[in-house]
Order: C-alpha cells, then sequence, then structure tokens
C-alpha cells in the first residue's frame, strides 16, 4: 500500500510514496490510500514527527468520494463534506467501552492474541502497536505522540457498515455507522459524537449502499507534521485471490447468493461478518 499520488498543496512524499510530510502551514494537508480499502482491510500510519508550531491534531477517516473530487473542492478552504473522519484526542487511549452496552469491540483489538482476523486477512497484533511501550506492557503513550500508530477500518455487515479508528493496538470505537441505502449515520446501535460534532464527518452527498467504495484519508494537521504507511499485510493468500477471481467474473456482486456455496462461503464473498 502507498498513498495516493494526489495530495494537498503543503504535502511532500519521499519517492516511493510510502511517508508524507507537510512542509508549510498547519493544513491543506490531505492524503489517501492509493486505491479503495476491502472491508476488514486495516490502513495504518505511523506519527514520524510532530512540531509544537502549530495546535490540532492529526485526522483520520474514509471517503466515499475519490482523491481527486475530495481535493478539487478544497483549493481554498479545507472542507470536510463527504468525508467520515475523527480528529486524533491527545490523550492515553485504553479499550473504548459503552456505557449502552451495546458496543462490541471489532475483530478482538485489544485481545491478548497474537494474531488479529478479519474477512480481509490475518495481521500480527505487534504491528499495530505504538514504537514504545511501558515496562508493565501497557500503552503509555498519547495517540498524537511521535510512534503512535494510527489506523482506520470500516466493516460490512448485512445492512450497515460500521467505521473503526484503531489508536495504538486499540479499537477506539465505531465513530460512524452507516445503513446502507442511506447518505446519513444511524445512532440507534451505539453512542455517536454529540450532534454538534456529527455535522462535519456524519453525512454525505453519495448514498452508501454495500459496494460503495472508500478510500482511506488522513489529514496531516497541525501538531502532526509526518507521518508513514506500516505495511501490514504481505501477499495475498490464495483464498483472497480466489475470491478476487469469483468476483471478476460476476457481473454484480449480487449474484453471490446465486452461488451454489453454503452461507459461510457467501459471506467469505461479501466480505461480510457476523
Amino acid at each position: 500500500m502507498r498513498f495516493h499520488e494526489l495530495h494537498g498543496k503543503n504535502i511532500e512524499f519521499d519517492g516511493q510514496r510510502l511517508s508524507a510530510t507537510r512542509f508549510n502551514s498547519f493544513t491543506h494537508a490531505m492524503i489517501f490510500s492509493e486505491r479503495p480499502l476491502y472491508p476488514g482491510e486495516l490502513f495504518l500510519v505511523e506519527i514520524e514527527d510532530i512540531t509544537d508550531s502549530w495546535t490540532g491534531n492529526i485526522k483520520i477517516g474514509l471517503t466515499c468520494l475519490s482523491p481527486n473530487e475530495i481535493l478539487s473542492q478544497c483549493t481554498q478552504e479545507i472542507l470536510y463534506d463527504d468525508i467520515f473522519h475523527i480528529t486524533i484526542p491527545s490523550r492515553p487511549i485504553t479499550q473504548y467501552t459503552c456505557t449502552c452496552g451495546l458496543y462490541r469491540p471489532l475483530y478482538n483489538f485489544g485481545s491478548p492474541d497474537d494474531y488479529i482476523h478479519t474477512p480481509f486477512d490475518s495481521i500480527r497484533r505487534q504491528s499495530i502497536e505504538p514504537v514504545q511501550k511501558s515496562n508493565n506492557n501497557s500503552i503509555s503513550t498519547c495517540p498524537t505522540n511521535v510512534g503512535s500508530r494510527i489506523g482506520i477500518i470500516y466493516a460490512l455487515k448485512q445492512q450497515s457498515i460500521h467505521m473503526h479508528c484503531i489508536l495504538n493496538g486499540f479499537d477506539y470505537g465505531p465513530f460512524t455507522v452507516l445503513n446502507i441505502g442511506s447518505s446519513t449515520t444511524e445512532n440507534n446501535e451505539i453512542i455517536l459524537p454529540s450532534k454538534k460534532h456529527q455535522a462535519t464527518y456524519m453525512k454525505s452527498k453519495k448514498s452508501i449502499n454495500k459496494y460503495t467504495k472508500f478510500w482511506a484519508f488522513v489529514d496531516v494537521y497541525g501538531a502532526t507534521k509526518k507521518v508513514r504507511i506500516i505495511q501490514l499485510y504481505g501477499p495475498s493468500p490464495l483464498k483472497h485471490l480466489c475470491r478476487l477471481k469469483i468476483l471478476s467474473n460476476l457481473k454484480s456482486n449480487d449474484l453471490i447468493d446465486t452461488i451454489f456455496l453454503n452461507s459461510r462461503l457467501q459471506s467469505y464473498l461479501k466480505f461480510y461478518i457476523a
């Protein structure tokens, strides 16, 4: 995975588009994944440099518009329309809990298991943890510090799309839940941010369906100066290559249900989780 070749005017990449540095001002520093993410695919960056010349923190999220469409509406003023995002808090993070009892951590982020398994692939837990950890093995760094690892991932369910932010190995909770067939979020499943904070990133001009493509989005904003992509995945496993081959031969993913497969394999083709 690399960064998309299009970026904000104050960003410069290294030669391989694996690291991004904001060289001027505190804004106009949007960057994106080079392609849309698959459901269950984690996009992870590490903060490599910060500055005390500016305030404000890095933002991360997903957008259903292409990088070109997003940047074309941000030539003067930065607009976060059509970007479902969260501003990373500058305080230590532990496993997010929800008092309503409806929230469940996604894919066992925060568990002691060595691997995390998603509908896309498996990744080693160590690869998503921050560079520095305390002696008692608990997260000691704020997620806006140098060495922190910040990721974005979404889960495709039967009637909704759940977007999660991963901070230093912990699932910071679904910050957005999109009902399939709608352009707005619903908060009947989880506790979302207050209404006054939802307006900037909880809506889209596009109607969302289960085939909507989402690019990862990062705004190297304020005190954050430089980030790099953490490569989580090696060569694609055979089962994923078989999935892509099957899907490429279907005129529409709606035809998955017509294939003579058991429900578990059909769910795998759809990248579904329970």
